[in-house]
């Protein structure tokens, strides 16, 4: 049986989707949908850079450089954008296909297949927040679709702040996703699935919050 990957059938319909790709023995299309959500995240990371989202960094060194110097300085921020937009999605796809590896006895190729599908989840998360970016200046640590709004309630660690951020409607989506995706393809309780995924995916939540720590 030959499955060609497809995202929204897979986040939309998802058990039979996933029991196709169970008895898969070819996968068609993973690469195409892999460079087609990449291309999306770039296109985005694109418009984040040219409308001069979360750039309120750079407004502190405006008086310290001339005009040709800071347009400069916007341009390697947009590159930065971009850049994060390819490695960003990579880096999850493939560290998070790789630690699945190790816990199921599925093949890689179909953990990817799963993971792209996660993947667009998040995508579609940031392309619906993008316009409460653009019109309402909306930070992304305060997404009205996390917990993250409360961070601010709460303490004022902002790595709390981020790490609640992390925690959204979309990424319950997700794990819900990821939990019904390894169910179908492999034996293991149902229970120690969800456990697993759970910790995967605080275990992104948590470096994620470190970096953006870091940043600040």
């Amino acid at each position: 049986m030959v499955y060609k990957s497809n995202p929204l059938k897979e986040i939309f319909q998802p058990k039979i989707a996933f029991a196709q790709l169970r008895e898969a023995e070819r996968l068609k299309h993973v690469a195409i949908v892999a460079f087609l959500l990449l291309f999306f995240h770039v296109i985005l990371s694109l418009l984040r850079g040219y409308f001069g989202m979360d750039g309120e960094e750079l407004t502190k060194y405006l008086d310290q450089y001339t005009g040709e110097q800071f347009a400069f300085l916007q341009l390697l921020f947009a590159l930065g954008h971009v850049l994060g937009g390819i490695c960003v999605p990579l880096f999850f796809l493939f560290i998070s296909s790789i630690i699945f590896y190790l816990f199921f006895d599925i093949h890689f190729l179909k953990l990817f297949t799963i993971q792209l599908a996660i993947l667009s989840i998040f995508l579609l998360e940031d392309m619906i927040l993008f316009p409460f970016q653009l019109f309402l200046g909306i930070k992304n640590l305060f997404s009205p679709f996390s917990l993250g709004v409360w961070g601010p309630y709460i303490t004022k660690h902002t790595f709390i702040w981020s790490l609640l951020r992390t925690v959204s409607v979309f990424s319950i989506w997700a794990i819900s996703i990821q939990i019904i995706a390894l169910r179908s393809l492999t034996e293991k309780p149902v229970q120690r699935v969800a456990m697993i995924v759970i910790a995967v995916y605080l275990f992104f939540g948590i470096m994620i919050s470190s970096l953006y720590k870091l940043s600040i």
